[in-house]
């Protein structure tokens, strides 16, 4: 079934490579696979120089990593304000970096009209949950409070990732709800997030939810993959 679903690009690819790739094993291997296949995707990146990049730490011990087009640069020389994203990579929350999604940071900064910043959170196993998304908040805190230097406007400030990502850009802003700070998130770009867990969907639902089922042999990430994820 998953076959009939992937284009046929992906299926040559396949074809070619005789196997369809997929995560095995271990969360720590996992991670291993998981920047390799990144790597290789990154290998022939080439940074726009029309966006400039800078890494720091936060806190002392978060790193980000701002991505800002070289025309904000000018711009900002004035009065002008832009809109900031915390961008949260995916990964299963046990996998991925800074470099992982850096391709798409990239074209957000140079297409988009704002700034973007991504979060470089702990992962697990080695840091349980919810570590991700106390440093997604740490992120975002400081991103709100440093708007000044970012040149940022706080009135457009916005969660966006994919995946697990995706996941934290949800979670980010609710509790941000939770602390009475909703006035500090415009919006939220969650891209395919998991949101809930396969065994809490309420029964009634249970025939709209099956994802996790009719996918369960897909590229790269797998229902076997997704468990050990979700921490079994």
């Amino acid at each position: 079934m998953v076959s009939s679903t992937l284009a046929d690009v992906w299926l040559k690819l396949e074809e070619a490579i005789g196997q369809r790739p997929q995560l095995t094993g271990d969360a720590l291997a996992m991670r291993a696979q998981y920047k390799a296949v990144n790597d290789e995707a990154n290998a022939n990146l080439v940074r726009s120089n029309k966006v400039v990049i800078e890494d720091k730490l936060i806190d002392g011990n978060l790193p980000v990593r701002i991505y800002k087009h070289t025309d904000h640069i000018d711009a900002a020389k004035g009065s002008h304000l832009f809109p900031v994203g915390l961008y949260f990579h995916g990964g299963g929350f046990c996998c991925g970096d800074l470099d992982s999604e850096e391709k798409f940071c990239l074209v957000l900064a140079e297409r988009r009209s704002c700034v973007i910043v991504s979060v470089g959170y702990r992962l697990a196993p080695e840091h349980k949950a919810p570590a991700q998304l106390d440093d997604a908040m740490r992120a975002w805190t400081w991103a709100y409070n440093n708007a000044t230097d970012l040149k940022g406007d706080r009135d457009n400030y916005f969660t966006i990732g994919q995946s697990a990502g995706g996941s934290l850009a949800l979670s980010v802003v609710r509790r941000l709800v939770a602390l009475k700070r909703e006035h500090e998130v415009k919006g939220i770009a969650a891209l395919v997030p998991f949101s809930v867990h396969p065994r809490a969907v309420p029964a009634r639902f249970s025939d709209r939810y099956q994802s996790f089922f009719e996918l369960e042999n897909s590229p790269v990430n797998t229902k076997e993959a997704m468990t050990i994820f979700y921490g079994k």
